[in-house]
């Protein structure tokens, strides 16, 4: 067994069975997350009208990078969860109303290739596994591969900051890990 495969067991079962490791970080009231390691882009480049217009509120798109699985970006209770798996709806004790949506057109999948962990009204804590995701059976059924966090309810907040940015480019755009701050909202 290689190196990379025996890091990988780490944060990976082997069985793809067993619920992916908690990840762990420090995190505010006021703050949302990144809920999976990836590159940011805007919501605006998201390709899906609805995504793109702001209807979903705003935040940002990750092309997922490492790991298929979203993790919760804050302390929250699970407000919606579908059949499909391919999306969840979470609340903050403060009312802070936030979607993380995995793919463009992944409705269609019908669930093949999502694995969700938690279910409506469940609280979550910061770090813990919602769903995982296949990655490349997303891209074979001719998907895009994205997962976009947003804040439904932003316009009921003074202003949302978007505040997610690294040090890191990649393609001049911003990589981002499990629980680097996305989003500050102020009230």
């Amino acid at each position: 067994m290689g190196l990379w495969s025996k890091v990988k067991n780490v944060f990976v079962p082997s069985n793809g069975t067993e619920e992916p490791q908690k990840a762990t970080f420090a995190t505010r009231e006021d703050t949302i997350y990144a809920p999976i390691s990836g590159v940011l882009v805007s919501v605006q480049e998201v390709h899906d009208e609805v995504i793109s217009s702001g209807l979903f509120g705003q935040g940002y798109g990750i092309l997922p990078v490492g790991l298929d699985c979203v993790y919760a970006p804050c302390d929250a209770r699970v407000t919606a969860t579908n059949v499909t798996n391919h999306s969840i709806g979470l609340t903050t004790d403060t009312g802070i109303e936030i979607l993380i949506h995995i793919g463009v057109g992944t409705i269609e999948m019908n669930g093949k290739g999502f694995t969700r962990y938690v279910h409506a009204n469940d609280e979550v804590k910061a770090g813990m596994p919602l769903i995982s995701f296949d990655s490349a059976a997303i891209e074979e059924a001719g998907y895009e591969n994205v997962v976009v966090v947003t804040v439904v309810n932003a316009d009921t907040y003074e202003r949302i900051d978007l505040i997610g940015e690294s040090g890191t480019l990649i393609g001049g755009r911003p990589l981002v890990k499990i629980g680097d701050p996305l989003m500050c909202v102020k009230h």
